[in-house]
């Protein structure tokens, strides 16, 4: 069964008129006649009575239209939503992001950014560590990420944009000696507990704090390690150590923690969205680029 056939039986339905339905579809009468003898051969029964005089729906007739109609409707909303998606303006986009994505205010910009001009796209969002983002963007589980730099063995075929660049600061007790102070030069830190990232190879802040920290000649002392920079936080404010964080940890409030920039560290920590380099869906481009404007990068 075609949907021109159906298309045929819908109009000349409405108009029980052979010369006026052929005018509004656009084809020749005795076209028309043959689309509808078609149709009424390959379901087997007559659809319309036709007299010299008019033209009337079998019982028959009306059964079908009344299902030709809602096939001719489904038709029209599969072709509309097939189109809205080759727009990039329908789709599914799964994301994975890192905490610290969240509390920088990152996450929160980009995705409200994104939805007020693409309101029909769906979003799944997926907090996971770095390397488990890598795998999954290279599976395409994933097909974008929101990770903190740096990435020293990229997997073939991803690429990055830089979207926030943020001091290093040391978080410390509200009642340490050292929070008096302005800034804190790192080897005022070589005797104090350490409270780290877990530790992820050649990945994300944890590789970068390793980096400054051998580029200084000083070893911190780890003594407590936590998955996120909240819970490290929570645990400077409990006085179990102190820890370099990125800037923006600050915004999370937390009660008996002060921040102090560092004297001699002027190395940023980035946050960067990580995604295929080819092979994206309309939706993920345009996710993108949004992104990319949002942040102005």
């Amino acid at each position: 069964m075609e949907l021109r056939h159906l298309r045929c039986l819908a109009v000349l339905a409405e108009e029980l008129h052979f010369s006026r339905a052929a005018e509004r579809i656009g084809i020749a009468q005795p076209a028309l006649t043959q689309q509808i003898q078609a149709l009424e051969r390959e379901l087997g029964v007559r659809l319309f009575q036709r007299t010299k005089r008019s033209v009337h729906l079998t019982v028959a007739g009306k059964l079908t239209l009344e299902e030709a109609l809602r096939t001719l409707q489904q038709a029209d909303r599969t072709k509309l939503v097939a189109h809205q998606a080759g727009r990039g303006e329908k789709g599914l986009i799964e994301i994975g992001y890192v905490g610290s994505a969240a509390f920088s205010g990152v996450l929160a910009k980009t995705i409200s950014a994104y939805r007020k001009t693409n309101p029909h796209v769906e979003l799944q969002l997926y907090e996971l560590s770095i390397h488990q983002q890598l795998k999954d963007l290279s599976s395409r589980r994933l097909d974008a990420s929101f990770l903190r730099l740096p990435v020293k063995k990229w997997p073939v075929g991803l690429t990055s944009v830089a979207l926030l660049s943020e001091p290093i600061v040391v978080a410390l007790p509200a009642q340490h000696p050292l929070a008096k102070k302005r800034t804190v030069p790192i080897g005022a830190l070589a005797d104090e507990s350490f409270i780290a990232m877990r530790y992820m190879e050649g990945v994300g802040f944890h590789a970068q704090v390793a980096e400054i920290c051998r580029r200084h000649e000083y070893m911190p002392k780890i003594t407590q390690r936590a998955q996120q920079f909240a819970a490290i936080a929570s645990l400077v404010g409990a006085g179990l150590g102190v820890a370099l964080v990125p800037a923006s940890i600050k915004n999370l409030s937390l009660p008996n923690v002060v921040y102090r920039p560092l004297a001699d560290v002027k190395e940023m920590s980035t946050l960067a969205l990580v995604f295929r380099k080819a092979e994206q869906a309309p939706a993920v481009v345009s996710f993108i680029e949004k992104v990319k404007r949002a942040m102005r990068v």
